[in-house]
C-alpha cells in the first residue's frame, strides 16, 4: 500500500509481497536493514509478522531497525473480497482469527516493545519510536477487525 501515499523523494521504499503476502517479509526487511546504514522501518500486518517471526532470532539486526505491526487479530484483507464475512468458516479459514501480540517475541529477542490502540496512544508513542535507537524496536498498532475493510475501501474511494 506504500504506493497509495505521497512520499518524500528522499525516502527509499522497498516492497516485498511474498507468496500470498506473508512469506519471508520480516526476513527480507531485516536483510535490507543489515545491508544499509540508514534507519529501516518495516511495516507489516500481524499474520505476516507472526508467520516469519523466526527472522528475529538472528544476531545481526541493527539497533536502528524498526517494525510497525498493524494487528487486527487476523487477515482482515480478506474482508474486502466478496463472500460471507460473518460466518465462523470465514474467521477460521480466511481471516485466521487469533489473540496473539508481538510483546513476548520482543522480550525474547530484545526488541523494545511499544503499542498503540487509539489515535492518542499512537501520537504519544510514535516520536519515541522513531528517535530511540538503543535496540531494535517494534510498535504494534491494534486496529478493530470489524471496520478495517470499510476503512480501506473508503480510502480507495477517497484517492480516486
Amino acid at each position: 500500500y506504500a504506493q497509495l501515499y505521497i512520499m518524500n523523494n528522499s525516502t527509499d521504499v522497498y516492497c516485498n509481497r511474498g507468496t500470498s503476502g506473508i512469506d519471508g517479509c520480516t526476513s527480507t526487511a531485516i536483510g535490507a536493514a543489515v545491508g544499509s546504514s540508514k534507519q529501516t522501518v518495516f511495516i507489516t500486518g500481524d499474520l505476516a509478522f507472526l508467520y516469519d517471526s523466526n527472522a528475529l532470532w538472528n544476531n545481526y539486526i541493527p539497533n536502528n531497525f524498526k517494525i510497525i505491526v498493524i494487528n487486527n487479530h487476523g487477515g482482515g484483507i480478506f474482508r474486502i473480497l466478496p463472500g460471507e464475512k460473518n460466518s465462523e468458516n470465514f474467521k477460521t479459514f480466511f481471516e485466521t482469527e487469533h489473540k496473539h501480540t508481538a510483546e513476548q517475541l520482543c522480550k525474547m529477542y530484545n526488541f523494545e516493545y511499544q503499542f498503540a490502540n487509539d489515535e492518542e496512544s499512537l501520537t504519544s508513542t510514535v516520536e519515541k519510536f522513531y528517535s530511540k535507537n538503543d535496540n531494535p524496536q517494534l510498535l504494534e498498532i491494534f486496529t478493530p477487525a470489524d471496520v478495517n475493510d470499510k476503512t480501506l475501501l473508503d480510502y480507495f474511494k477517497f484517492i480516486r
